[in-house]
């Protein structure tokens, strides 16, 4: 267990050194480049929510840097979901309805400023420590973030509001990725909970793009094409919030205490091993 609590400190601290890297390269496919340095991001935040209670208050500013840096994208992001949006419902009709998405190649300032901030937190990181520390920490940080995935589905997605939906995926997401951290303690069974898990971050998210498409069209658009794309938008949502749905029960189906107690036994059993999270 020992070398959990190590293994989880090491690639918390190369996070940074690896959003450095996307940067660098940014310029070889920004659009590619922005999406793999967001989710990179998110599974940052998600790893350091396992944190242990002497490093708490440490790991929650450091989660609002992190959502800072990844709002840099946001714009853009927001932007080129939109566009694809509107040409699947509407081939052909994107460029008369709406102005071209920006260049997704944010100004090298902005990049040099990131790059620094991401040398901050590398060096923050450094000073982090899990001295005394046995992996209990994870064991139970793992099982409160899945406790609380799983009491947020308790609502029907097809029914839940938007905000609620919004904070369910994001507990899904942090589930998906600690997931993944913890994959090499038993393989098989956590590979096939890893792949629920993005299956059901897709449907979510697609529920939250297609309402972002029809909020940002409603400013630009002109009334009757905007009634045909809101239907649409909003059938296709009604589809997505089904197979949602009818998910949960493949990443949330088992009691807490049964899915903290295999995990417990799988540590115990395998050493950690480097994975790609992102």
């Amino acid at each position: 267990m020992r070398l959990w609590a190590l293994h989880w400190l090491a690639v918390c601290r190369e996070m940074p050194l690896h959003g450095r890297r996307l940067l660098e390269r940014l310029g070889n496919d920004p659009a590619k480049g922005i999406h793999d340095f967001r989710r990179l991001m998110k599974a940052w935040r998600s790893l350091l929510k396992l944190s242990p209670a002497a490093l708490e208050q440490e790991s929650v500013q450091l989660r609002a840097d992190i959502k800072r840096l990844r709002q840099n994208f946001g714009a853009t992001r927001d932007a080129a979901v939109v566009a694809r949006t509107l040409q699947e419902l509407l081939p052909g009709e994107r460029g008369r309805l709406l102005e071209p998405p920006p260049d997704p190649m944010p100004p090298s300032d902005t990049i040099m400023s990131m790059q620094t901030e991401l040398d901050r937190l590398a060096a923050r990181m450094e000073e982090w420590s899990v001295a005394g520390e046995r992996g209990g920490f994870l064991l139970a940080a793992f099982r409160r973030s899945y406790r609380k995935a799983r009491r947020a589905a308790r609502r029907d997605p097809r029914r839940m509001s938007l905000k609620h939906l919004h904070a369910w995926r994001t507990r899904i997401i942090d589930l998906g990725y600690q997931l993944s951290f913890f994959q090499p303690a038993d393989p098989a069974h956590y590979k096939e909970q890893v792949e629920a898990a993005e299956r059901l971050r897709t449907h979510l998210g697609a529920v939250v793009d297609l309402d972002l498409a029809e909020r940002q069209l409603a400013e630009t658009v002109a009334t009757k094409p905007l009634r045909t794309v809101r239907k649409k938008l909003r059938r296709r949502a009604g589809k997505q919030r089904g197979k949602a749905a009818g998910m949960v029960g493949d990443v949330l189906d088992t009691r807490p205490k049964a899915v903290s107690a295999h995990l417990a036994e799988a540590m115990v059993a395998h050493a950690p091993r480097r994975i790609r999270l992102v």
